[in-house]
This record gives structure tokens, sequence and C-alpha cells, in this order.
């Protein structure tokens, strides 16, 4: 994939997340189809895997998950002053949680398509 459409991919993920955090009156149909916290834990489970597509794929995913983490605090921290909004650590903590869950599903890919030369004849 060309390094152009990978760095595209993860900007437009995280200007539409950006726009669906910080619009005023939250997408109810979407809120009342789906848990709230599930849709957190989705979107940065996401987002996650999004950035490792274009930024370094498989690499510095400690760096990946504290970036990510800040901008989620960013994000809550700006809907306290935004109508029909609210800072929730609940929303911080299911973003937290898809980081991380999306940060080790990574690795465990990573490590089953590495081959492994100690059992080779």
């Amino acid at each position: 994939m060309p390094v152009a459409i990978r760095y595209l991919q993860f900007w437009l993920f995280l200007l539409y997340c950006s726009y669906l955090s910080l619009t005023p009156s939250p997408h109810t149909e979407l809120i009342e189809t789906f848990s709230d916290k599930f849709l957190h834990f989705s979107g940065y489970l996401l987002l996650f895997a999004s950035c490792n597509i274009a930024y370094a794929p498989s690499r510095r995913f400690p760096v990946k998950i504290a970036l990510l983490f800040g901008y989620s605090l960013l994000i809550e921290s700006a809907q306290h002053f935004i109508p029909n909004r609210s800072f929730s650590l609940g929303d911080l903590c299911a973003n937290l949680l898809g980081l991380l869950v999306s940060g080790a599903c990574l690795l465990i890919v990573q490590r089953l398509r590495k081959p492994d030369f100690r059992h080779t004849g």
C-alpha cells in the first residue's frame, strides 16, 4: 500500500473520530443501538490499528498507545465545554482498553507471523 494512502486513512479516521466526539449533540440513533462504552472501545481499537498501519507497522506500540490516549484525554477534556457533552472517566477507560486490546492483538499476530528458526532442521 502506498505510504500516502496509509497516512491518509489514519488522518481521515482521526478527523472523523474528532468530529463525532466534538459535535454538540451526540448521534442518538447510534447510541441507542449500541452501548456508548462499546463505541468508545471499538473506536479506539480501530484507531490504534489504523495508526499502526500508517506509522511503522508493528513497532513502537507503547508510544502509539500513549499518544492516542493523550488524544483521548484532550477530546474528553474538550467535551466538558461542549453543550450536551461531559467529561467521563468511564469513556477514558473504554478508550484505553480499546487501545490495549488492539495492541495486544497486533502483537499476537506479529509473533504468529514471525518464523521460528529454533525448530528448523
